[in-house]
């Protein structure tokens, strides 16, 4: 056993718990790690998900075990968010992520652009307009089979679309995306165990570090507030964005 090997999967796991605890995209470190670790693309890709799925839960009780989960809202978006993740997993059974990775990247830049131009949008509380809420259940299930396709960047999307219901609150919001994120990753899970394309030792060797970067993500998420929330989340986006652009050009 390469125990330098292992170490790697703790350190980029612990690293990538943080960043998908406060905002999203820590998958774009855990991935390459995976795949330096010897791992297939579509292992790893499902490798992956054991990892995300141990630090959202540990982001999800430290939230939970500080008043800050409404559990209500929560099921309410996860419902249609899952609905979607069996399309996502199956598309990333058959399809390379590479020919859609493009499109998101450039997604991600646009909304990075559009929120450094008005907060607001997310950082403050007003009254959503019945339009807006009509939009949430699709959108879900949009986020779903991004979801159950790439996992990457899922925190950022699922917080967006939190905007649509503009309650203000990124820790709260920060809060649900954790619980979505647990259960849509569990039900991945489920998919690509079915495929076989699942290696569970380094998954569960690299979860170990996820589980503390979750805890540690969700106590600096609780103490620092919106203001710590918003600028990592500006910063993951363009960061993800580039990423994603960056890696059609260079395939």
């Amino acid at each position: 056993m390469d125990v330098a090997n292992y170490l790697m999967l703790v350190v980029a796991g612990f690293a990538a718990g943080i960043i998908n605890t406060i905002a999203g995209g820590g998958s774009f470190l855990t991935l390459p790690a995976l795949m330096l670790f010897g791992l297939d693309p579509k292992i790893a890709n499902g490798t992956n998900r054991v990892a995300v799925l141990f630090s959202s839960g540990s982001a999800v009780a430290t939230f939970h075990k500080h008043g800050h989960l409404d559990r209500k809202l929560a099921n309410r978006l996860t419902i249609p968010t899952l609905l979607g993740v069996p399309l996502g997993a199956l598309l990333a059974v058959y399809l390379p992520a590479e020919a859609f990775e493009p499109v998101f990247g450039v997604i991600f830049l646009v909304m990075a652009g559009l929120l450094i131009k008005n907060p607001k949008r997310i950082t403050e509380s007003h009254v959503a307009a019945e339009s807006s809420k009509r939009w949430i259940a699709p959108v879900f299930f949009g986020i779903g089979i991004y979801v159950g396709f790439i996992q990457a960047g899922m925190g950022i999307l699922v917080l967006l679309a939190m905007g649509l219901l503009n309650t203000g609150d990124l820790v709260a919001s920060n809060a649900v995306k954790n619980w979505i994120g647990f259960l849509v990753t569990l039900a991945a899970i489920v998919m690509f165990a079915i495929y076989d394309l699942i290696d569970w030792v380094p998954g569960l060797v690299m979860a170990t570090g996820n589980v503390l970067g979750g805890v540690a993500g969700a106590k600096l998420a609780i103490k620092k507030g919106n203001r710590l929330i918003f600028g990592f989340l500006v910063v993951v986006m363009v960061a993800t964005g580039t990423k994603l652009i960056a890696s059609s050009f260079l395939n």
